[in-house]
């Protein structure tokens, strides 16, 4: 071996068992990792509201934490918006305001400023999305009158109409669950002076003056990139005309029966809910008919479970946990590099992952119109019980390699058999759960400011993540659910065949967006057979070669999906770029120059101790909704890297041997 390639062989150990290190020092003591999922304030600011309402004392060390929250997330503008790329949004920036006046901060305090200024030049907040219009209202802060029907009766159909929320995707049917009790009971909590204040401040003093009703459906242009359908709003005119003549006693009844099944969920949960968005509306809900109800009191402790807090942010409640789905791209990452010697947090890692596995459903799964979880892993904890496809896939590859042992033949058949129950008619893959209809319900999206969020669907990520758990379980277990496996890998293969771009790329459900989608398509087909030869997987590596930066970087604008093309980022991104590497050097790439640099610039990223920068929003859902998964930035890297030495070891070897056979 050369010394140029020698002295690139230790640079590259330097950097990547730095790295490794910095992984396993944020190992927790169970043997976990997890990262704090980011949004926006929307979360903290719905808590502080229900807090108010509902009487919970918030304790001054998270009152200003949560004051410190909402002052270090403004953006350029001095206002909040769905993400911190966001010029502005009146339903964020509402929210966080009215939160704050009733956590004790001043009308008049400095940094409230420039959202006072937005009411103005809206003339008054009225113009809100649906989802604040109806947190308005339960202030009474906004009329209920201006609210789009969300009528709880909808539940009471047969669950074999297409319109029926069990149809809906599992987040937007929790969250409208919650929206209708509290429309159907017309919920208002209790005023106060603040509440009047607000109302002056919100409408500059013409609250009373305003027609709420002739603003159901006039809706801030900036905040509705999806704005109803003529067939929505025709539905929502029946509505209103049905509101006219239903029957209280049949009200009163349906509404009995959903607080029912809020408990049951919540029960089924451990009483985390499924999300934070939809659990506060569930304990309003339950709170505005029965405030000693014993479910209700247990939600209310766990809220808890979603907080992050210091000093520097704040207090914040994170989009969702994260605990399986980090800890299992976490040991995936240090088995890519197994010389670095970490064979404890390997083996607390993959002890703490086996536990999470669910082993048995704790609920009546159909009565809940849900598919039974067995077998699956969460992205949060197991107690949170919604296992998902890609969770349980990645979960599985990581054990698998870990610590098979620690699985089992039935553990892994049993995570088989959940990810061949999301499997859709097309062979791509849910991810909760496989799509309910083959109707089309998008035309009924009435949250105005999230797409495709109506019916589960069939998802790249999801299906080459479910592709390669299957593939590796029929590896390590042959003919273990006899062809069942083979089947399901064979429709997925021609799923991700079908979907790839003309260009080579993917479609991203979960992540921005060509590089993201394509890394999955690509590992998908791979571990499907699909030789590193074939066209399929050259065009894909030629693409993203191609769309390198000069520096060597990745980085890719979240604006890639609604535009349909991509997008450049003014500056490259650690985790994109370390998703680039993986995809090519799995892919058998051979531009060694390319490599070299793109690993160049994680180097040059990587920070002292190892770790690599906070703060690049790469994941989102619903279309406008970004995410900073905080443990992105650690161990994509670092697989990137270690795979990058692997090919270095593995080529200089190789010519090595072939130098030494000629002389021989």
């Amino acid at each position: 071996m050369g010394a140029p390639a020698l002295k690139a062989q230790l640079d590259e150990t330097t950097n990547l068992n730095l790295g490794v290190k910095a992984l396993v020092e944020m190992q927790r003591d169970d043997g976990s990792w997890e990262g704090e999922c980011v949004w926006n304030p929307m979360l903290a600011a719905q808590y502080a509201i229900t807090a108010h309402i509902i009487g919970l004392e918030i304790p001054e060390a998270r009152r200003h934490g949560l004051i410190t929250h909402f002052r270090v997330t403004r953006n350029g503008n001095g206002v909040w918006g769905l993400h911190p790329f966001d010029e502005g949004s009146l339903f964020v920036t509402t929210l966080v305001y009215v939160a704050a006046r009733l956590l004790g901060a001043s009308s008049a305090a400095t940094w409230l400023r420039d959202a006072r200024r937005m009411f103005d030049r809206e003339g008054g907040v009225q113009r809100i999305p649906t989802w604040g219009k109806a947190w308005l209202s339960v202030l009474g802060l906004y009329e209920w009158s201006g609210v789009n029907p969300i009528l709880p009766e909808a539940w009471a159909l047969p669950s074999r109409v297409p319109m029926h929320p069990a149809n809906y995707y599992c987040h937007t049917r929790s969250i409208y669950l919650g929206l209708a009790v509290l429309y159907g009971q017309r919920f208002v909590a209790p005023g106060g002076p603040v509440l009047d204040q607000l109302r002056d401040e919100l409408y500059s003093g013409c609250y009373d003056a305003i027609a709420f009703a002739a603003y159901a459906n006039d809706i801030r242009e900036a905040d509705a990139p999806f704005g109803a359908s003529p067939g929505l709003r025709t539905v929502f005119a029946w509505s209103r005309l049905y509101e006219r003549l239903y029957s209280r006693g049949i009200r009163r009844r349906v509404l009995r029966r959903l607080r029912t099944r809020m408990r049951r969920d919540l029960r089924a949960s451990s009483y985390l809910s499924l999300s934070p968005v939809n659990g506060l509306l569930t304990i309003l809900a339950l709170w505005a008919a029965d405030p000693g109800d014993i479910d209700l009191r247990r939600a209310i402790e766990k809220l808890d479970a979603w907080f992050w807090e210091d000093e520097q942010e704040g207090s914040r409640v994170a989009g969702a946990g994260s605990v399986c789905w980090d800890t299992a791209f976490a040991l995936q990452a240090l088995c890519a590099h197994p010389e670095a010697g970490d064979d404890e947090a390997r083996a607390r890692g993959a002890e703490f992952l086996a536990s999470q596995q669910i082993e048995a459903p704790s609920f009546d799964y159909r009565a809940a119109y849900r598919i039974d979880p067995s077998g699956g892993w969460c992205f949060s904890e197991v107690g949170h019980g919604w296992p998902v496809s890609d969770c349980t896939a990645e979960a599985l590859l990581a054990l698998l390699d870990a610590r098979p042992e620690a699985l089992g033949r039935e553990g892994a058949a049993r995570a088989a058999r959940f990810i061949l129950r999301c499997q859709n008619r097309d062979g791509g893959f849910g991810s909760y759960e496989p799509s309910k209809t083959s109707i089309p319900l998008e035309w009924m999206n009435p949250s105005e400011m999230f797409g495709r969020c109506m019916t589960e669907r069939s998802y790249v990520e999801c299906t080459a993540s479910s592709l390669m758990a299957l593939c590796a379980v029929e590896n390590r277990y042959p003919g273990v659910l006899g062809t069942r496996i083979g089947i399901a890998t064979a429709r997925a293969r021609d799923f991700l065949t079908r979907t790839q771009n003309e260009d080579g790329t993917w479609d991203a459900a979960w992540g921005v967006h060509y590089i993201y989608g394509t890394m999955f398509g690509v590992r998908g087909l791979l571990a499907a057979g699909v030789a590193s030869e074939d066209e399929r997987i050259q065009k894909a590596s030629r693409w993203l070669l191609t769309h390198q930066r000069p520096d060597g970087a990745w980085g890719e604008h979240h604006t890639s999906a609604a535009k349909g093309r991509y997008v450049e980022a003014r500056t490259g991104s650690s985790v994109q770029t370390a998703w680039a590497m993986i995809t090519l050097l799995e892919a058998g790439a051979t531009d060694r120059i390319a490599l070299g640099r793109a690993a160049d610039v994680l180097k040059s990223m990587q920070q002292d101790s190892g770790r690599w920068p906070d703060g690049e929003f790469v994941g989102v859902f619903f279309e406008t909704a970004l995410l900073n998964y905080r443990l992105y930035r650690q161990y994509f890297p670092v697989m990137a890297l270690a795979l990058f030495r692997r090919l270095v070891i593995d080529r200089e070897q190789g010519r090595s041997h072939a130098k030494s056979a000629s002389v021989s």
